[in-house]
């Protein structure tokens, strides 16, 4: 098999769920996971991103379709991240997403602590950046990060998916809608 582009989408509570993923010898990597729009068909998304890309399956993309589904039902669900192509995201968004995946299930941590862990003392900006452009929802999870005040931040699946996954997870939130700091490590 010579490198393609393929794509597929799972339905979960949340809306559909799409992964690219490239295939190659016999193999397959995933290059990115779209999260539902609101406004927008998951598929069309994809089209839009992707051009060249067809419609396929293969064994991977199957158990990560279950992963997936896993997960939007509040499941702990182990995701390798071996399959993931992580040469689509530069060094400091590899450092930052990497550094996501040492939040524990039911705990959050924050922009700026992770800026801090990843190298950037005062670059809690560009952990938000480099967040918004994860490639990797749901696997890499982006949605443990919030701001220093214990309020949400931003989600690309919207904050009612953020703060449903933490709920799921067993975060809890305040009267204010914020999380309090003995779920932030």
């Amino acid at each position: 098999m010579t490198d393609s582009v393929h794509y597929t989408s799972t339905a979960t509570k949340f809306g559909d769920v799409g992964i690219v993923w490239r295939g190659q010898d016999g193999g397959a990597t995933v290059v990115r996971i779209f999260l539902p729009a609101r406004d927008k068909a998951t598929d069309d998304l994809i089209r839009r991103s992707f051009p060249g890309a067809v419609r396929g399956s293969h064994t991977m993309t199957k158990q990560l379709c279950r992963n997936i589904q896993g997960l939007a039902e509040g499941r702990d669900v182990a995701c390798s991240e071996n399959i993931l192509d992580m040469k689509v995201c530069g060094e400091f968004q590899r450092r930052v997403l990497c550094r996501l995946t040492r939040i524990p299930r039911g705990r959050v941590s924050t922009y700026g602590r992770i800026a801090e862990k990843s190298g950037a003392s005062r670059g809690a900006r560009a952990v938000g950046n480099a967040l918004a452009m994860n490639p990797y929802p749901l696997m890499i999870p982006c949605h443990r990060v919030i701001r220093s005040d214990g309020s949400l931040g931003g989600f690309g699946g919207g904050l009612k998916m953020k703060k449903d996954l933490l709920v799921m997870e067993g975060v809890t939130f305040d009267a204010k809608g914020r999380v309090p700091a003995e779920f932030i490590c």
